[in-house]
């Protein structure tokens, strides 16, 4: 009786197998070789958006630059996260705005935006900050206009609480001219990136004046 049941096991698990070969053939033929190719879909130039080759800055223009640039110094001028350091890290001399501002920019940022982040970390309020449409210099005028938008969450991990949008216009008279910094370019792209580096600071981009409405 025990050989008998022995047997018969024997004889499903053979079953079981062949029947496992023969799916596994009917799901890949391998006689007609099949094989998937895996494509990427590149929607964006930037390296968070794109694992393909970038385009060099000669490829993306200099306007695309310089609106990457404003957008940029918007956020940096606006943005809050509930992290004491961070406001800390963004009012020394060698943060990312202090490199795109010019001395009394930044000398006025520190003395008044950069209080009000200060009180708002402190009491966990998170801001974010976009640019709303295109960025312009109108006709004449030496200053650009970036119309933008304030999204601030007051509660702290309440995702209940739906956030305060605002609404504003920034003008800034800018200084920009295409190419890398040449004391960068002396000190090495690569090397710089490498030690945590930020890319915006890589071009010669300075705001000379802010106006805020």
């Amino acid at each position: 009786m025990k050989k008998l049941i022995m047997f018969l096991a024997g004889l499903m698990l053979l079953v079981l197998t062949f029947g496992a070969l023969y799916l596994g053939g009917a799901i890949y033929d391998a006689g007609e070789k099949r094989s998937i190719d895996t494509f990427f879909f590149q929607p964006n130039n930037l390296s968070a958006d794109r694992p393909g080759e970038l385009q060099t800055p000669a490829e993306m223009g200099e306007s695309r630059i310089l609106n990457m640039l404003v957008d940029r110094y918007v956020t940096e001028y606006f943005y809050v996260i509930p992290d004491r350091e961070n406001i800390a890290r963004r009012t020394r001399s060698d943060s990312v705005l202090a490199r795109m501002s010019g001395a009394d920019v930044f000398r006025t940022w520190q003395n008044t935006v950069a209080n009000e982040i200060q009180t708002m970390a402190e009491h966990g309020t998170m801001r974010t900050a976009a640019i709303v449409g295109d960025i312009l210099r109108p006709t004449g005028s030496d200053y650009w206009q970036a119309d933008y938008e304030l999204r601030t969450w007051n509660v702290a991990n309440d995702l209940s609480v739906a956030p305060t949008v605002t609404h504003g216009t920034m003008y800034m008279k800018i200084r920009y001219e295409s190419g890398l910094r040449d004391s960068i370019v002396d000190y090495g792209v690569h090397r710089y990136l490498d030690n945590g580096g930020d890319p915006a600071n890589l071009f010669k981009f300075e705001v000379r004046e802010v106006i805020i409405r």
